[in-house]
Parts: C-alpha cells; structure tokens; sequence
C-alpha cells in the first residue's frame, strides 16, 4: 500500500487514495450476524448513535457493510466486522465503488455468482422470469430497471 505524504509529514490514509482491503478467505470473517454493530471512529464520524447499525434491519445491515468494506483500514477490521454469511447474502444490493466491488469479486469469484436474497420471490424461480423480461425490455431500448416499458400508440381518427 502506497501512502502520499501531506504537507505535515503526516501520511494521507484517506479510503478513495488507498486499496480496498479484502482478505484472504471469505471464511476467515467471524463478524456477529446479530444484534448490532458498532463500526469504528474512522469509518463513520460522530456522534457513537451514528456507528452503530441493528443488523437485523437490512437497510442498516447493507449500509454498515457499505461502510466497513469502502472504509476499512486494513484486513483485521473487516476480519472482525463483516460475517461471511451475512455478506453473501447482501452482496448484489450494496452499493459499492467499482474498485471495491472489482477487488473483491477478482479475490472472491463465488461472490460475482451469488444471488440476490433480500428481495421477494428471489428463493423462487420468479427471479429468473423477472431478470429475462428486464433484458427483454432493454433489448428494445432504454427502460429503468423494474418499469415496464410504455409504448404509446396513435390512432387516427376519420
């Protein structure tokens, strides 16, 4: 990891200036799956309300692991934070720098193959449906992800 020295001898260890780090083996993380975490100072500031996410709510569960996985200082933290299990299974609905989410899936390939488990009827063969009609309406022209597609027709009256 290459530090840039700032104008007062101090090195700048900002998260965007340094690598994302990802460890090893995602089975080496032994984070808590319940209850709530607290992440440290550095990775979110304020008050300690602020750093503390219930991981049983899982909008709060994806913004903490945003947080930790963008933030972390080195491979311990995320060793002690992120629970394996649980990162698996919000892994395609946190939003993630491309670097980060690059580095993570070129170390860990089974994570660019998991499924979306936080969204109804995903356990199902519903998913599969839903995604070939989402290519269905982009391959006929720009659509926002999960509308249908409105095509507005004229008709001349005599």
């Amino acid at each position: 990891m290459s530090y840039v020295a700032t104008r007062d001898g101090r090195r700048n260890r900002s998260a965007g200036s340094r690598a994302p780090a990802v460890p090893d083996r995602i089975d080496d993380l032994h984070g808590n799956s319940l209850g709530v975490l607290e992440v440290p100072h550095h990775m979110a500031c304020g008050h300690a309300s602020r750093r503390r996410y219930d991981l049983e709510d899982p909008v709060q569960l994806r913004h903490a692991y945003e947080q930790v996985l963008c933030e972390a200082a080195g491979c311990g933290e995320v060793n002690d934070l992120i629970n394996p299990a649980m990162l698996r299974r919000v892994w395609r609905d946190l939003h993630l720098p491309s670097r980060v989410r690059e580095a993570w899936e070129t170390r860990h390939p089974s994570l660019r193959r998991t499924v979306n488990r936080t969204r109804p009827g995903s356990a199902t063969g519903e998913e599969t449906t839903r995604s070939r009609a989402v290519t269905a309406r982009v391959a006929r022209g720009f659509a926002r992800r999960d509308r249908m597609q409105v095509v507005r027709t004229t008709t001349v009256q005599a």
